[in-house]
Order: C-alpha cells, then sequence, then structure tokens
C-alpha cells in the first residue's frame, strides 16, 4: 500500500507546482494542503463537466428519436394512441400518502424523461384563402402571423410539459381571420363559418391536420418551435369536416 501512496506523491507533487505557478489558481495556493484541496476540486469540477456534457448529449439523441418516430408516423387518429400520450408511466406523478397525509411526487426513469418530444413555444403561420378545398390561393401575397403560445393556454392539460393543442392554434387563427377586414370582404356565408371546417392548418410537413387530432398537443403532430407552417381558409364552403 505504500508504494501506491509513494507513486501518487510522486505524480501529485510536479501537478501543485504547476498549479502554484498558473495565473488566477496560485491565488488558492497557500500550503500543500490547500492545494490538494484545488487540485481535489478541478478535478471533480473536470469530471462533473465532462458527465454533463455525456446527459446533454444522451438527452438530444434520445429527444431527436422520438421527433423522428412521431414525424414517420401518419396524422390520423391512431396518433392518440402514441405510448407517450398514453403511458403515465412516462410521466411524473403526484399522489397523496394516506398514512402520512403528505403528496409525494414520484419522477419517470432519467431515459423516459429525455424521450420526449419538446413542445412548441411559438410557430409562423402563412395563411391564405381558398374559395374550395383543392382551389388556387385568392392573395397575392399570404398572411403571415407569429403566434406564441403561453402557459396560460397549457397549464390545465394532463402533460403540460407538451405544450399547447391543436385546437388552440386552429382557434387563434380562425379568430385572427375574423376580426380582420378580409373576412368581411371575401366571406359570403359568414354564418356558416367554422372553426373546424373553414380553418385547414397543416403541419411543418403540409399535411393536412383534421379535427379529430385537435385534443393532440402541437410537439406530436410534426410541428417543432420556430416552425412555419401553412393554414387555408376556406371561404366558399361551410362544412364541419376534413373529408
Amino acid at each position: 500500500m505504500s508504494w501506491l501512496i509513494d507513486k501518487y506523491l510522486a505524480f501529485e507533487e510536479p501537478l501543485l507546482d504547476r498549479l502554484a505557478h498558473t495565473t488566477y489558481v496560485h491565488h488558492f495556493i497557500h500550503d500543500k494542503i490547500s492545494a490538494r484541496i484545488t487540485l481535489f476540486l478541478m478535478v471533480m469540477g473536470s469530471i462533473a463537466i465532462v458527465n454533463e456534457i455525456n446527459i446533454t448529449c444522451k438527452m438530444a439523441r434520445a429527444t431527436k428519436e422520438t421527433s423522428e418516430e412521431l414525424n414517420k408516423g401518419y396524422i390520423d387518429e391512431s396518433l392518440k394512441l402514441h405510448r407517450l400520450i398514453i403511458s403515465d408511466d412516462y410521466h411524473s406523478r403526484e399522489y397523496l400518502d394516506e398514512k402520512s397525509g403528505i403528496v409525494i411526487e414520484e419522477f419517470e426513469d432519467r431515459e423516459k424523461f429525455f424521450a420526449k418530444p419538446v413542445h412548441v413555444a411559438h410557430l409562423y403561420v402563412e395563411c391564405n384563402c381558398v374559395e374550395t378545398k383543392e382551389g388556387p390561393a385568392l392573395l397575392e401575397k399570404p398572411l403571415l402571423f407569429h403566434l406564441e403560445f403561453s402557459p396560460e393556454e397549457y397549464e390545465g392539460e394532463k402533460r403540460p410539459e407538451f405544450g399547447a393543442r391543436l385546437r388552440v392554434l386552429r382557434k387563434r387563427l380562425y379568430h385572427l381571420f375574423k376580426d380582420s377586414k378580409l373576412f368581411e370582404e371575401l366571406v359570403k356565408d359568414k354564418e356558416n363559418f367554422a372553426i373546424g371546417g373553414n380553418v385547414r392548418v397543416y403541419n411543418a410537413q403540409d399535411e393536412l391536420l383534421p379535427v379529430s387530432t385537435d385534443e393532440v398537443q402541437l410537439c406530436f403532430l410534426k410541428m417543432e418551435t420556430g416552425d412555419t407552417i401553412r393554414c387555408d381558409f376556406l371561404i366558399g364552403e361551410g362544412s364541419l369536416s376534413d373529408s
């Protein structure tokens, strides 16, 4: 055992001497004990930084894999059955311990915590008007809206960490258009202009998002923060369906 200590001391000596002549660091070294404490803190700090970088890389990789998995799926009713949406063991939960009367919070595994899409904080939406579903755009230059989603719009969700639902986005676009001069000028059947049938929202991959997905949060519908998506206001038909 003594030979191991001697070997460490022989290795430590030049390190401490180097630290004693290093800019800024030498201010913390007054004797051998303070030098050893400084060396220990530097080693532990370096290990912590490496560990943090490793965790960040794993988190980014897991998040990317989850987004890729969602982007490969189809936008339909089956999306509501996605494991991240329906599985409670993917999320932290709180429950009341009846014996102690204390609220206990349980957290999911780290891997599951990372394997989540990031909630959509804001979007750019290019909006145009069409007479029919497959008809040409009526506006020469589309309207561009920048929509930010505040916590008040999703704090009541079962999964608030996933942000706002599609219905929030569709409703905001509906009111933005309905309060504009274009609505008064172009829409003839104002009474039957409906949020679901006449506000046609497309995701970042230009896929139509049906009303059946209005209760799904945006991050599950192939959208990410800062994306530019498209919306068509159907002004020639009053329909409550997307078919």
